[in-house]
């Protein structure tokens, strides 16, 4: 009896383990499907401690390049569906070290500024000497911190939702992680990924199966490292808030610069929202009713529009102004 189950649990973990194989092949290849209609190429680079992996399209086509910053236990991927709009740009979309297919260390710190360090190099090593940056969440403030050391190199600096400054109101985030709650932005059963979701977005994109299977897979996998980096950029987030913010960053970022937000952000509050238009100097200010933490995967056509919008106008300027002091 013990043989038969034995046997039997055998068989029933071969079969998942199959099942999930499967899910795993049909997804990668929807992924590059995706990839492929945006013209999106996976590239990787070795730099010191880290393997970065990064998505490229449009390269070598003298086209202005934008540089995308996913946010925190996400990765390049959330750029995809924007960029098959973005066809007029080089366009690169980097895992940041220690999230999806880029390496991750335990023994590493992985806080906003170091990781901004991190991105110099990353983008040294590229070659790129100037560009949009644009930056999500975590990778808004690591957007920030990189134009504040190297300005020169900055066309403009895009924030969606992202870290600086804390509202007035308190996220719903801000409140479960006062109370000492479950970090809703951390997966570790299928019933946390539907948490996630609900947390990151109000409008979340159809997913096909096997996306949800496979992405769930993907955020239990990734549990441990996101809670170890987490609890970095949680500290540093915290210091700067009783610090009264990242306020001395800011008041320096004189180049254009778009503040985008969801209003049904519950990661962080719109009320940032008026800190950055109080602080930074060259800001314009765009607020989505009805969108949540993530509009470049809730409405990314119309986020790549109103991107391009932003960069055009402020393209278009630059160029006149160098044309009027020629004459």
């Amino acid at each position: 009896m013990k043989i038969l189950i034995k046997t039997a649990a055998i068989i029933s973990l071969s079969l998942l383990t199959a099942c999930a194989s499967i899910e795993n092949s049909i997804f990668d290849l929807a992924i590059s499907v995706e990839r492929s209609f945006a013209n999106l190429q996976e590239k990787r680079i070795k730099l010191e401690e880290h393997e970065w992996v990064y998505l490229e399209a449009n390269a070598d086509e003298g086209k202005e390049t934008v540089l995308l910053l996913h946010g925190f236990a996400a990765e390049k991927d959330n750029w995809t569906r924007m960029a098959d709009s973005l066809e007029d740009y080089h366009v690169i979309a980097p895992d940041l070290p220690g999230h999806g297919e880029s390496s991750f260390d335990s023994d590493l710190f992985y806080g906003f500024d170091v990781q901004s360090l991190r991105l110099a190099r990353f983008v040294d090593a590229l070659g790129l000497k100037q560009f949009h940056i644009v930056g999500n969440s975590m990778g808004g403030g690591i957007a920030a911190l990189y134009a504040y050391r190297h300005p020169h190199r900055i066309l403009s600096l895009g924030l969606i939702d992202a870290v600086g400054f804390y509202g007035n109101e308190p996220s719903d985030l801000e409140i479960v992680l006062e109370k000492n709650l479950d970090n809703p932005l951390i997966v570790e059963s299928k019933d946390d990924f539907d948490r996630l979701i609900e947390y990151a977005m109000h409008q979340p994109p159809f997913m096909p199966w096997p996306a949800k299977s496979v992405l769930t897979r993907k955020a239990m996998n990734r549990t441990e490292a996101n809670k170890h980096i987490f609890e970095h950029i949680h500290k540093e987030a915290e210091a700067a808030k009783f610090a009264g913010g990242f306020v001395h960053v800011f008041e320096q970022l004189d180049m254009p610069t778009l503040v985008l937000w969801g209003e049904k952000d519950r990661v962080l509050d719109v009320s940032s929202v008026d800190k950055f238009f109080q602080h930074t100097p060259n800001v314009e200010v765009n607020v989505l009713l009805d969108i949540g933490h993530a509009p470049m995967l809730e409405v990314p056509q119309q986020t790549a529009l109103i991107l391009q919008d932003f960069w055009q106008r402020h393209t278009d300027s630059k160029a006149k102004l160098a044309s009027n002091t020629n004459e």
